[in-house]
């Protein structure tokens, strides 16, 4: 899978409609997204892992109602104001390479309040029409099957996270290991593991 843009609309401290064009090419293969505290990167990184799973983005205990106050507060304030907007959206575009072949999907989530009630639609069109193929009951099984969100998580996230999980004991062990392995840190820990064999083996070594 490869992000082709992302669209946010009143979304956090993103006002009206800002487009993050994240193509790239054989010469500029990598894009960094940089800001100071406050500027929105985690909001970004958080809004494709929203705009993909929704309420599934959260543990499974957590509730409808919970989900729609974590909403409330994710639609963008008008600054110096106590006025939001009456909807948000994210627009995810990607591609998707299967079997040689590549599908350009855009999955669009948007949430409209309605007298403190979030209202959710989601959307998803594949190469440029709605995709029928599929049970529109069945949109978010889809999207959960193309993209995993074990996989999605690895993937989409800020530095500052990274460092908080791969210290974080509490972490799923296959979570942490993938992080250990990105990091080189699991190398670190063979290496440590390998000297303190060796140490050992020296020691009897010594001792006969």
């Amino acid at each position: 899978m490869q992000l082709t843009k992302i669209v946010l609309k009143n979304s956090g401290v993103y006002r009206d409609k800002v487009e993050f064009d994240l193509t790239t090419t054989d010469e500029k293969p990598v894009i960094l997204i940089g800001g100071t505290n406050g500027a929105g990167k985690t909001t970004l990184f958080e809004s494709i892992l929203l705009g993909f799973y929704g309420q599934s983005y959260f543990d499974k205990k957590t509730t409808r109602k919970t989900y729609e106050k974590f909403l409330s507060n994710k639609i963008h304030r008008f600054l110096g104001t106590a006025t939001s907007a009456d909807s948000t959206s994210i627009i995810i575009d990607f591609n998707f390479y299967h079997n040689g072949a590549i599908s350009k999907y855009s999955v669009d989530r948007t949430w409209h309040n309605d007298d403190g009630r979030i209202i959710e639609t989601l959307k998803i069109r594949k190469d440029g029409t709605r995709l029928d193929s599929v049970e529109e009951s069945q949109w978010q099984s889809f999207i959960e099957e193309l993209i995993p969100k074990g996989v999605a998580k690895l993937f989409f996230f800020d530095g500052e996270k990274i460092v908080k999980m791969a210290e974080d004991e509490s972490q799923e062990i296959e979570i942490k290991s993938s992080f250990d392995s990105l990091l080189g840190l699991d190398i670190v820990e063979q290496l440590r593991s390998d000297l303190q064999v060796q140490v050992m083996r020296n020691m009897n070594d010594d001792s006969n």
